[in-house]
């Protein structure tokens, strides 16, 4: 696991050799071990290296072929390399290191842009073919390891976070309106957005080649086509095919020179995912699990039950809450793009990698692939509302509830009315934090007016028309994973755990489980974690099995609505300051201290994620120094 950038330009690369070198300082965080920056004609590469598979020198990067003709710099983790190194040295290749960055290297001398398809893993990289001048971006079929890159004067530049991007100084400090407008609506920045202007995601399960100047990008995986393909197994054989298929994922990610964590919380996701690790063999792990002061969050003693039923080693870090005000800057400094709730993924992060680990399992997925959001209620409920009224005249009901002194979760009632479709409207009703109205409010002038169609409203019908002829339930599915997993939860714990230098591997995201699971139809794969708790039954002990489906199904999150008012209080008054938001340039100060004068009146009328998205904000620019 490592942080890559990188760029290419028509002429000499040494001219940018200290840009790379700002670029590889600025992502230290993401590979403590070791790091290198080369310059191969006109293209620079640079990594910073988190070394989990053979931790010798041997696998320092950027890495090359035998004639570095071939060099590559490659962030992620290859669960199958023990099998394609294999197949490789059974076509003639040798091996100078263990570590499956030269696995994808010599994949790529064998089978071309096309050797990526037969990657099982988390990962994105660049290789640099120096024979036919061409840059080859590759990442991960459900976007588990990010990348981003720029079209500047000077080429192409690339890095898996984008202050790499910024401190190579090759590109402005300007944030990009439409990325903050879909931020204030979502809670994180979806793509194509992000927060800095020019800055792109490359696409999930995307290749790009950048080759004389011409850029093109193709897809060589697609959710939605394996989501119409596969073959379901008769009932009563499903689940113990899905129990092997779990299995078979959960050994592949626990191949590791380094001991592992296991994210243990009180639910039924990790639990199934320690019972497969000891099933599988699992040796030297240990369970952690983040307790609070505060007793409706904390589930401490759940995980507890779950971890002597397993008989597995188990810590409990208690957060105490005056900590979260201690060390907020940096939790800040670690977003790289601002986001609504990275902070669970800091502080597990962070306490796991105090703990002296660098390899996580986490259960992230369980709940998009098992149906484990109670919001589906909500949208089946909204669903059902907006087709009712689609035929209303939807201006005067509009008007109706977007009223300003109306609490914000009936103002969202106002999507339900009008000419949008009703699915779409739901998910506006469900996911949007601030309405157009706000918008023009809460932010400078400049940013406010985008003369189009909302964000927010754009990024989720695009998703829609994917899955228009599909049931509720499995649209809710889909568009929880391209609209909510992969732009929010996949990219906040990416940052969070790389900022501690912590690789988390979600074993659920494993694309043979993703695809044995999707043909699945809805009614069955989407109740509530049956389907994952009959597919564990034969590793999963009764008691336990029996203890888990009588658990009331809760979140992991914080108690964010009371730091809020008490212990970072003062915090959040400093930041919202008039002075301080009228320097920064992004939020009107009045309209800020109006909302926020509102919250510490009525908590529920506002919601914390509205205040803390505009604290985030404030603070992420500040850290970031961008301007408009």
């Amino acid at each position: 696991m490592c942080g890559i950038a990188g760029m290419v330009s028509e002429g000499r690369a040494e001219v940018f050799l200290d840009a790379g070198q700002r670029m590889v300082v600025s992502i230290a965080h993401r590979g403590p071990d070791s790091h290198g920056v080369e310059c191969i004609g006109s293209c620079l590469l640079a990594n910073t290296r988190l070394a989990i598979i053979d931790l010798s020198e041997r696998g320092r990067q950027p890495m090359s072929n035998d004639d570095q003709t071939v060099w590559i710099t490659y962030n992620g983790e290859s669960y199958n390399a023990a099998e394609l190194r294999h197949k490789l040295e059974g076509r003639g290749h040798r091996f100078r290191s263990a570590t499956d960055t030269e696995v994808v290297l010599r994949l790529y001398e064998e089978f071309g842009e096309r050797g990526v398809e037969q990657l099982r893993g988390m990962f994105a990289f660049a290789i640099w073919d120096a024979r036919a001048r061409k840059l080859v971006l590759a990442r991960d079929r459900l976007g588990i390891k990010p990348l981003y890159y720029a079209m500047t004067p000077q080429g192409l530049l690339f890095a898996s976070e984008i202050r790499a991007l910024l401190a190579s100084g090759l590109l402005a400090r300007k944030l990009d309106p439409a990325g903050l407008r879909a931020f204030l609506q979502l809670g994180h920045v979806p793509p194509p957005w992000t927060a800095i202007q020019q800055v792109q995601p490359l696409e999930p399960g995307h290749v790009a080649v950048w080759q004389g100047g011409k850029w093109t990008s193709t897809a060589y995986w697609s959710l939605r086509a394996g989501s119409r393909h596969g073959v379901v197994p008769p009932a009563e054989e499903l689940p113990a095919q899905l129990g092997e298929v779990l299995l078979d994922a959960m050994r592949h990610h626990l191949v590791s020179d380094v001991p592992v964590v296991l994210f243990l919380s009180g639910g039924t996701d990790s639990a199934c995912l320690a019972a497969a690790a000891k099933r599988a063999g699992a040796q030297n792990l240990t369970a952690m699990t983040i307790g609070f002061a505060e007793a409706e969050f904390d589930e401490s003693e759940l995980s507890r039950r779950t971890a002597e039923a397993l008989g597995l080693p188990h810590r409990i870090l208690t957060l105490p809450a005056k900590q979260i005000g201690t060390d907020l800057s940096h939790a800040i400094w670690a977003m790289d793009q601002p986001t609504v709730n990275g902070l669970n993924s800091y502080w597990i992060s962070r306490l796991a990698a105090e703990a002296g680990f660098k390899v996580a399992i986490s259960g992230q997925g369980g709940d998009e692939l098992f149906g484990g959001y109670e919001s589906l209620e909500w949208f089946e409920r909204f669903h059902g509302i907006a087709r009712w009224t689609r035929p209303l005249p939807g201006k005067p009901f509009r008007r109706l509830f977007d009223q300003p002194a109306l609490p914000f979760r009936w103002r969202k009632l106002s999507y339900l009315f009008g000419e949008h479709d009703p699915f779409v409207a739901s998910q506006l009703a469900v996911k949007v934090l601030f309405l157009e109205r706000d918008l023009r409010q809460l932010l400078a002038a400049p940013l406010a007016e985008n003369g189009r169609e909302a964000e927010a409203e754009r990024h989720l019908a695009y998703w829609a028309k994917f899955v228009e002829k599909q049931d509720l339930k499995e649209k809710v599915a889909f568009m929880d994973i391209h609209t909510h997993l992969e732009p929010r939860l996949l990219r906040d714990m990416d940052a969070m755990s790389m900022a501690h230098s912590l690789e988390v591997r979600p074993v659920f995201l494993d694309h043979h489980l993703v695809e044995f699971l999707l043909p699945v139809p809805s009614e069955i794969r989407i109740q509530r974690k049956r389907l994952l708790l009959d597919a564990a039954k034969t590793f999963l002990p009764d008691g336990l099995r029996q203890d888990l489906l009588t658990r009331r199904k809760r979140t992991f999150t914080f108690p964010f609505a009371r730091w809020l008012t008490r212990e970072i209080r003062e915090e959040m008054q400093q930041t919202f300051a008039p002075e301080r938001l009228h320097a920064t340039g992004v939020l009107d100060p009045a309209a800020v201290g109006e909302l926020w004068r509102r919250y510490a009146r009525s908590a529920p009328a506002v919601g914390w994620s509205r205040i803390w998205s505009l604290f985030a904000l404030q603070r992420w620019c500040e850290t970031m120094q961008v301007s408009p």
